[in-house]
């Protein structure tokens, strides 16, 4: 087998990682404002279209066609992510193209996937943001995952708020499952938990926990459950009109408190601003939006929170 070449920079970039479950909640819009705002901090940044599937990142950012893409680092044309760093307008401030015209990497192989998590820390940068693709598959969750910060968009619509709560949901159950992965029995009794309507009738991870718990268990249930709480997801309301919809995300909050037993770190909001979608379809590199812009104030405000 060949080996990987020693990449290793001196030092290990924080990753943050941006998801949601389906599309529409603007994901694309606060990761690339989250890294413009890094990379104007002067923390060096790259933004990474993980979007295997369909890949537009770049477009955000006012470039029409990438020279490289993810599709030239797994089909090794280059042996690092480094190499295929693109640069932009903005100081600080790289991206990695997603290959929108590759069907194949819509769904990586697993090796494919570990090779990229892996590389994701190799990269020489102090912040590395991960776009992330819409829906939960176990790719998008398990790059969701392997972050060290979490974060989940959401709108104030009444279907968007359900797909965080799932996104969330789904990230603890495969969680849950990765680590119950040599114990047979285990693994059964998760993937079982995950029915709705399955016969042991637990219908949540608090009640999964306690029937651990209760089949003499407490050992392994005090395992996962802390490695639920380390989940920990950040979630950001997107595209709020008002003080209500601003307090969106407070309902996923509490369902994943009391359900999930999973905490989450901050409640944030991002403005509605008509001038994004505009700028979207115009294809306007979004780092050029008007900084008196609301959503722009409050993006800079969750990056000083996140750091």
């Amino acid at each position: 087998m060949k080996e990987e070449p020693n990449t290793i920079s001196k030092s290990t970039p924080q990753i943050w990682a941006i998801g949601g479950g389906k599309g529409g909640a603007g994901k694309s819009v606060v990761s690339t404002v989250l890294a413009f705002w890094l990379a104007r901090m002067g923390k060096r940044t790259v933004l990474v279209d993980v979007d295997l599937g369909g890949a537009n990142l770049h477009t955000l950012l006012g470039i029409k066609s990438p020279s490289k893409t993810l599709n030239d680092f797994i089909t090794r044309k280059f042996e690092v992510l480094e190499d295929i760093c693109i640069d932009t307008e903005a100081q600080n401030l790289r991206l990695i193209s997603g290959a929108s015209d590759v069907l194949s990497l819509a769904n990586p192989h697993f090796s494919q996937k570990v090779k990229l998590i892996t590389h994701f820390s190799r990269i020489d940068a102090d912040y590395v943001i991960l776009d992330l693709g819409a829906g939960t598959s176990f790719n998008v969750l398990d790059f969701f995952l392997s972050a060290n910060k979490k974060i989940v968009v959401l709108t104030p619509e009444p279907t968007s708020i359900q797909n965080a709560y799932i996104f969330i949901r789904n990230s603890v159950y495969r969680r849950l499952s990765r680590l119950s992965g040599k114990t047979p029995s285990l693994q059964a009794l998760i993937k079982t938990a995950m029915d709705p309507k399955n016969v042991l009738k637990i219908r949540t991870v608090k009640e999964l926990l306690q029937f651990i718990e209760e089949s003499g268990g407490k050992d392994v249930m005090d395992v996962l459950k802390k490695e639920i709480e380390n989940i920990r997801p950040t979630i950001i309301t997107n595209m709020a009109k008002d003080n209500k919809e601003k307090n969106a995300g407070q309902i996923v909050k509490i369902v994943a408190e009391k359900y999930l037993t999973t905490q989450t770190t901050n409640l944030c909001s991002v403005s509605y601003d008509k001038q994004i979608g505009a700028m979207i379809s115009d294809m306007s590199p979004l780092i050029n939006l008007d900084q008196s812009s609301n959503a722009f104030a409050d993006i800079y405000e969750i990056v000083s929170k996140l750091l």
